[in-house]
C-alpha cells in the first residue's frame, strides 16, 4: 500500500514508525490550532494545564485510499508518564478528508505539561474498513445476553460466553473429526497391510487387515463441508491393492521421500476436489486425523485455510511447525 502525505508547512515532519515491529506511525507537533476554525493561533511550545485541552496541528495532509481509514491513537508513553490523552480517542481520518491532520490533546494529570515543536504526540494506525448495507428490521435475532447493557457481564468471574463458546467449538470439532475419520476409512493404502500368497487379506466388511495408513481431510466453511479427501492413488495410476505398495517395493523408510508414492495425500485430494467444484478455502477450517507432511503444510499455507484441527495424539510430522510459522490457527480434539 502507498499513502501520499503532503507537508503544508516546510518545517513539518513526515510520520515515522519508531521501531521495525511498530504498527503505528508517530506524528509530530507542528503548530497550535484553534479548535473551531482550525487556523494557526500560535507557535510551539505551549503549556497545557491540568484539565485543559489543546488542538495541535501536525503540518501534514494525508490521502488515504478507499476502503481504508486512519485512526489517531494516543501514545502509551505520554499516557503512562504524564496522563496526556486524546479527547476524542481514537480520532478518525476519513479517505475523503484533505485538511490538516490535528491531534486534540488533553492533560488528565496533576501538573502542567509542555508540548514542544516536533514532539511525537500521537500515532496513526491504518486499517481496512467495511461499509455494510443497513436494513431496517422489525425483529432482531435473539441472543442469550439480550438487552443487557453496560456492565452486565460483571468485573469478575467467567462472564456469559467463554465456556459455552468453547464447548460449542469442542462439540463441532468432535463432529467434523468423526466425519474425517469416516472419510479416512475409504483409503485403500496397502502399506503395512497383511498379504497372503501375494494378495491382501480383507476382513468380513472388505477392509484391509492390519491397514494403518488411513488418513482423511474435511474442509469446513460456515459450518458446511465444502470438500473432503483421503489418501488414494492419483488418477491413472495402477491400484496399489492390485500391484502392491511402491514404497515397500523400493524399501523407502517411513516419512522419507514422500514424493515417491502412487498416492496423493488426503489434504491434496481435498483441496483438489475443492478446486474442481470452483470452491475457495479462504477462511475455512481443515480437519485432519494426522499432522500434515511438510509438502501438504506448504500447500495449506497458500490455500487461505484459517484453522487446522487435528486429532489429539496423532502421528507427528514436521508440517505443524510450518503451519504455525504461517500464522494458521491450530486446535486439537479428542474423539
Amino acid at each position: 500500500m502507498i499513502i501520499q502525505v503532503k507537508r503544508i508547512r516546510e518545517d513539518a515532519q513526515i510520520p515515522i514508525r519508531a521501531s521495525d515491529g511498530a504498527v503505528g506511525y508517530d506524528v509530530f507537533a507542528s503548530r497550535v490550532l484553534d479548535k473551531f476554525s482550525k487556523e494557526i493561533i500560535q507557535d510551539l511550545p505551549i503549556e497545557v494545564h491540568p484539565g485543559e485541552s489543546v488542538l495541535i496541528g501536525t503540518g501534514i495532509q494525508i490521502a488515504i485510499p478507499w476502503p481504508y481509514q486512519c485512526e489517531v491513537r494516543p501514545r502509551s508513553g505520554l499516557a503512562a508518564k504524564h496522563d496526556i490523552e486524546l479527547s476524542n480517542s481514537p480520532g478518525t481520518i476519513d479517505p475523503d478528508f484533505r485538511g490538516e491532520a490535528g491531534v486534540l490533546l488533553r492533560n488528565r494529570g496533576e501538573k502542567p505539561f509542555r508540548i514542544g515543536k516536533d514532539m511525537r504526540i500521537a500515532q496513526l494506525i491504518f486499517s481496512p474498513v467495511v461499509t455494510p448495507e443497513l436494513i431496517e428490521a422489525k425483529k432482531l435475532p435473539p441472543t442469550r445476553r439480550g438487552p443487557l447493557g453496560f456492565g452486565d457481564t460483571g468485573l469478575f468471574g467467567i462472564g456469559l460466553g467463554t465456556q459455552e463458546y468453547e464447548e460449542r467449538i469442542r462439540k463441532k470439532d468432535q463432529y467434523y473429526m468423526n466425519v474425517t475419520l469416516a472419510v479416512a476409512g475409504r483409503s485403500m493404502c496397502v502399506r503395512g497391510a497383511k498379504r497372503i500368497n501375494g494378495k491382501y487379506e480383507r476382513d468380513a466388511e472388505g477392509n484391509l487387515v492390519d491397514q494403518t495408513r488411513k488418513f482423511g481431510c474435511v474442509i469446513v466453511n460456515n459450518d458446511n463441508i465444502i470438500a473432503q479427501g483421503f489418501n488414494d492413488q492419483y488418477v491413472g495410476s495402477p491400484r496399489c491393492v492390485d500391484v502392491g505398495c511402491l514404497r515397500e517395493e523400493l524399501n523407502i523408510p517411513s516419512g522419507t521421500k514422500i514424493e515417491t508414492c502412487r498416492a496423493m495425500h488426503a489434504e491434496w485430494w481435498a483441496l483438489t476436489n475443492l478446486t474442481r467444484t470452483g470452491g475457495l478455502a479462504v477462511g475455512a477450517t481443515m480437519y485432519l486425523n494426522t499432522e500434515p507432511c511438510e509438502i501438504c503444510a506448504k500447500i495449506i499455507t497458500g490455500s487461505g485455510i484459517e484453522t487446522v484441527v487435528m486429532l489429539e495424539g496423532i502421528y507427528p510430522t514436521n508440517g505443524t511447525k510450518i503451519l504455525q510459522e504461517a500464522g494458521i490457527n491450530i486446535r486439537y480434539v479428542k474423539v
